[in-house]
């Protein structure tokens, strides 16, 4: 899902439909059973020009910058989309993406605890905290002093069931987003779990990491 139904897919066909109702509007086409359009009114053109806005706005989503709300609605960000020119990747957070293993042996080498993202490529919730509230200033700080890594749960096949059966089992549920501190030895330090909007809350519970060693 997440390699083929991508984020600039998806922005790609919402352009396209965009541009197809502009068009529309202004009668540069019509199906068999209109009436004919003999003049423009100024109602057509505002329509018009808040689609073609839009199609705009839509666009610089395609090339990489965030589009706040909307992007609950998207599938992840693809940093490696050569599409991608207008983000600030270089302040983006970087993520171990479905790499646990990976995760656990950074943390005990660099002494540090691991923050786990329980996440799903058709979670609204999830992209909305990825995109709004993880690069808040507080929540910011407080990530970057902690291991990141990012577990789908709802591909298919492995090692997404594998992920999906261990928050279940480990955590007690595979709602999600679901947020959890462990220690390299994957003690449970703490966990959050759904949407916030409230960035003192979400810092609050990072906070939880202190005491690093173990």
């Amino acid at each position: 899902y997440g390699k083929v139904f991508t984020r600039e897919l998806v922005l790609i066909i919402w352009v396209i439909i965009g541009l197809g109702i502009c068009s529309y509007i202004l009668g540069l086409f019509k199906f068999k059973h209109d009436s004919p359009l003999k003049k423009i009114s100024p109602l057509r053109m505002v329509f018009a020009a808040a689609f073609f806005g839009l199609c705009i706005y839509l666009t610089t989503g395609i090339l990489g910058r965030k589009l706040g709300e909307l992007e609950s609605f998207l599938p992840p960000k693809n940093k490696e989309s050569f599409f991608n020119v207008l983000g600030n990747r270089h302040e983006e957070l970087q993520w171990s993406v479905n790499k646990y293993d990976e995760a656990l042996k950074r943390a005990k080498a660099e002494n540090k605890r691991v923050f786990i993202d329980f996440t799903g490529y058709t979670c609204t919730n999830c992209r909305w905290m990825e995109i709004n509230m993880f690069p808040k200033t507080k929540v910011k700080e407080e990530l970057e002093k902690l291991i990141r890594v990012r577990l789908y749960t709802d591909g298919e096949g492995e090692p997404f069931e594998s992920f999906q059966k261990m928050q279940e089992e480990k955590y007690g549920t595979v709602a999600l987003p679901l947020y959890a501190i462990i220690s390299p030895n994957e003690e449970i330090i703490a966990k959050f779990a759904g949407l916030t909007r409230d960035e003192n809350e979400f810092a609050d519970f990072l906070k939880k990491r202190s005491n690093e060693s173990d």
